[in-house]
């Protein structure tokens, strides 16, 4: 569902779709926070929400609910605050795009 006109929230109905495996929401307009229940679908392979406005910032059990989560692309939107230090516990994360945010602090170790 990338690059429409989605103005609105995530719609509860995409967080209960248990067997989801990749969320593409990217090159919408979303002016939301990133809803935590995101991150609780645990057959996730691959969120992109880039190039929205999101914004907010980021929760500290982001990667706890995610054991198959490969790819997470949050590019190019308006996210701030710290880069969670529990990001590093995303097992099998191999992409990592948060360019183009407002994050401040250090860069957790974990994924450096």
């Amino acid at each position: 569902m990338k690059n429409n006109n989605f103005t609105d929230t995530i719609h509860q109905t995409l967080v209960n779709m248990s067997n989801l495996e990749i969320l593409n929401l990217e090159f919408n307009q979303l002016p939301v926070q990133v809803p935590s229940s995101i991150f609780n679908i645990s057959s996730l392979k691959a969120i992109d929400l880039s190039s929205n406005s999101l914004s907010g910032s980021l929760s500290d059990d982001m990667c706890q609910h995610l054991p198959k989560l490969e790819g997470l692309h949050l590019s190019v939107n308006e996210l701030s605050g710290n880069i969670p230090f529990s990001i590093g516990k995303c097992n099998n994360l191999q992409i990592l795009s948060l360019s183009i945010n407002q994050f401040t602090g250090i860069i957790p170790r974990s994924i450096r």
